[in-house]
């Protein structure tokens, strides 16, 4: 099998437009979520934090599938978990994913990631493009962003004014 590479582009509404189509539950994470605390960054991918209830992962399972998300970098000939799959998305790993719209990165709890109920009861929703988007607090951002410490992170540190420690 050959290796799947992240895709070139990323059309976000679109990425976006086809989980509220499932009436996926998320709270998303990562350099969009910045975005919407007002400090603007460009960004490759789409990172969210899925509910983890089995009706919710069904509906992110045939989202991901109708977007043909295949696995990046990775050989899935070997691998248990499909995130096509509710039951491989239940197993709670994450995934980083190429789609026809570009990448989508399911992030589920574990090293800096809360656990959804966290990230859920803390966050925010906004408009977006016809949609109403929940992300993660600021506080959430902040701590997910001081653990994972690459040095992107702590530039979007700086522009949330948050100190790295």
């Amino acid at each position: 099998m050959s290796e799947i590479l992240p895709p070139d582009h990323l059309d976000v509404d679109a990425v976006l437009h086809a989980l509220a189509e499932m009436e996926v539950e998320f709270v998303l994470i990562g350099a969009l979520a910045v975005g919407m605390h007002g400090a603007v960054r460009a960004t490759k991918d789409v990172d969210i934090v899925p509910n983890p209830a089995p009706a919710n992962l069904e509906r992110l399972a045939a989202a991901v599938r109708a977007i043909g998300g295949r696995q990046i970098g990775v050989d899935t000939e070997f691998l248990p978990h499909q995130p096509t799959d509710a039951d491989g998305l239940a197993a709670g790993g994450s995934f980083q994913l190429a789609t026809v719209h570009g990448q989508l990165d399911i992030l589920q709890a574990g090293g800096s990631i809360p656990r959804y109920g966290d990230l859920a009861g803390a966050a925010l929703e906004a408009p977006y493009e016809g949609l109403h988007v929940r992300y993660c607090s600021r506080e959430h951002l902040i701590a997910m962003k001081r653990a994972a410490g690459r040095p992107r992170d702590l530039l979007d540190l700086d522009e949330l004014g948050a100190d790295a420690t």
